[in-house]
């Protein structure tokens, strides 16, 4: 079987993840049974409590069917790629997840005309913010207030007015999206690292890597968010 051991990471980053790209591959195909618990668990190096945990959330996310006779890969037609808003279970949880869903659709295309647009003073502004950020990445409120006005300095610098007012109206709603994130994970290095990339990017005027290292910096926020909702209670 090609499972392959789990590091030791939380385990949507971990156990959901290998099993849906496994389906996404076709290693697992519609309709087959999937392993035992006890089979999977062993060539995962996991717990059955944990590997339980992941196969609910691939269930919800209709990758997978529960029958009487064990668990099985769903119908193409059933999955659903976009995690975060088939995943939240309350209006909150939703409107999160309809912000990151904003984000991916705004914020890729926004540092996209920042690296064909950034004047000096843009990218001074987005150097200045990424400095505090990596003086902050161990004050959760402070890290919060320097990331979300590293992504106001991507709109300035996007030089789109319309684009620009949009982002400003949005700003609040914005900063609690990047705060309800981090603060209930530990994903400060993870996105310090993105905003790096971003702001390189930008700075070389590269449009195309701006346009990828911010669609994969959203794509991080989503899997966390996803990790959220399924952790269990009281688990960090």
């Amino acid at each position: 079987m090609p499972l392959k051991p789990v590091q030791k990471v939380l385990v949507s980053d971990g156990i959901l993840e290998q099993i849906r790209e496994m389906i996404h591959s076709g290693e697992f195909s519609p309709g087959e049974r999937l392993p035992s618990e006890m089979k999977m668990a062993k060539h995962l190096s996991v717990s059955r409590s944990s590997l339980r945990e992941a196969l609910n959330a691939l269930v919800h996310l209709g990758y997978l069917d529960r029958q009487s006779k064990g668990v099985y890969v769903a119908r193409e037609s059933q999955w659903r790629t976009n995690l975060s808003l088939y995943f939240s279970r309350s209006q909150e949880d939703h409107h999160i997840a309809e912000m990151i869903e904003v984000r991916k659709i705004i914020e890729m295309e926004l540092c996209a005309l920042a690296a064909k647009r950034a004047g000096a003073g843009d990218i001074k502004a987005l150097e200045e913010s990424l400095n505090q950020m990596k003086i902050q990445v161990h004050d959760s409120t402070a890290f919060i207030n320097s990331d979300h006005h590293f992504h106001l300095c991507i709109a300035r610098a996007a030089k789109n007015s319309i684009l620009g007012d949009f982002i400003e109206k949005i700003r609040d709603l914005l900063r609690d999206n990047i705060a309800l994130i981090i603060e209930k994970s530990n994903i400060s290095k993870r996105s310090l690292d993105y905003h790096q990339r971003i702001y390189e990017a930008i700075k070389d005027g590269d449009v195309a890597r701006a346009r990828k290292v911010m669609a994969a910096h959203i794509a991080d926020i989503e899997k966390e968010f996803v990790r959220i909702l399924y952790r269990p209670a009281g688990s960090s």
